[in-house]
């Protein structure tokens, strides 16, 4: 079976999908909005069709400011009809995964999708298990059963409060493999706490280095590292710097940012708890990466991979914004060397338990056939 992927770029969460679909026997494809390539050998390199004259016009007249970073991926592209169906009609895949769902491009996928008679599915970062209002839910029952469509999502959400809306919803989470060996705690007889996020007011590094200082104020033995993209001439980053400074702590405090990739598996192994204090994430694959190298694990409510935490036995999901309540559930971390230690392990077995590529990939194509 020959699986297509459509994506804004090829980001690392796509990576144990990829993998998981080779294992099962199936091969993967991949087309993104903008050239980008990965030094990942055993897995397929990425397609990047050239944009139509008219995407040209648009996207030079609408240049895109997110400002958390992501800039250079347009929604305005999108290649001709003529070259997409020619790449179709070439690669003749009998899936094809769409993401972004609402744009040109994405719009262009589903036609020709549909003129091909392959199975659609829609990939954005819903939750799964929701309250979804009559009207919509009539909308996408309709939309989905017309198309004979299925739509995926790696945001779990409450399934202990709302019951699944329709069969054609499939929860599809984030894949790992738990990097248990060599897995120890307290390096130097410190606690080190980790955060990984984006150097920019979204992510929200800022909040976890302030909580730390105040933290440090009671508590000798912590250490903290933040690590993250961004511009190291930026007024955020240079913020973070200041605060740290100024701080009689500071010698406690990493800053690091623009790291390689292979650097992070020597970051996740060398700390203990994780914290992405996030203000806006649909689903960060930070979390998961912490929790396969055993860190007991803190986000937000508003980060769509919250779903992976088992709240109080492997981590903890608090308010965004709310510093008092991330305070208290660090400090509940920090008095207790043995919980860490014990909801690190759990993280790992969660990760084994529900991550595995090879039994998700199995199950989820299987329920779409």
């Amino acid at each position: 079976m020959k699986i297509l992927f459509t994506h804004h770029r090829y980001h690392t969460n796509l990576f144990n999908w990829f993998r998981g679909i080779q294992l099962n026997g199936h091969e993967v494809k991949l087309l993104v909005y903008k050239p980008d390539e990965v030094d990942q050998t055993d897995l397929p390199k990425s397609t990047y069709l050239s944009p139509s004259k008219w995407s040209i016009r648009k996207m030079k007249s609408s240049l895109r400011k997110r400002g958390d970073g992501v800039d250079s991926f347009s929604p305005y592209y999108y290649p001709s009809f003529r070259t997409l169906y020619r790449y179709l009609k070439s690669e003749k895949p009998e899936i094809v995964v769409i993401r972004p769902v609402f744009s040109r491009f994405g719009y262009m996928i589903l036609f020709m999708a549909v003129w091909f008679k392959c199975r659609v599915v829609f990939h954005n970062r819903i939750r799964i298990h929701q309250h979804y209002s009559k009207p919509k839910l009539i909308l996408l029952k309709m939309t989905l059963g017309l198309l004979d469509a299925y739509w995926m999502s790696p945001c779990k959400g409450a399934p202990d409060k709302y019951p699944l809306a329709s069969k054609r919803l499939i929860y599809f989470p984030f894949l790992i493999h738990a990097q248990i060996k060599g897995r120890t705690y307290f390096r130097e007889d410190n606690i080190n706490i980790l955060c990984v996020a984006k150097y920019f007011k979204s992510k929200n590094p800022e909040m976890m280095l302030k909580t730390f200082l105040k933290l440090r104020e009671g508590f000798d033995n912590i250490k903290l590292t933040i690590c993250g993209t961004g511009d190291e001439d930026g007024a955020y980053f240079k913020n973070m710097l200041s605060i740290r400074e100024k701080s009689p702590y500071s010698d406690d405090v990493v800053l690091l940012i623009n790291q390689p990739m292979g650097f992070m598996e020597k970051l996740y192994m060398a700390h203990d708890i994780f914290v992405l204090p996030t203000n806006h994430d649909p689903a960060s694959f930070t979390v998961l990466e912490a929790m396969s190298y055993g860190l007991a694990t803190v986000t937000t409510n508003v980060d769509g991979s919250s779903g992976y935490i088992e709240n109080g036995k492997n981590g903890f999901v608090v308010e965004r914004g709310n510093k008092k309540m991330l305070e208290e559930k660090i400090r509940i971390l920090l008095q207790n060397r043995s919980s860490i230690e014990e909801m690190g392990l759990k993280s790992l077995e969660l990760v084994q338990r529900n991550h595995r590529p090879t039994k998700v990939i199995r199950e989820f194509l299987e329920s779409l056939m």
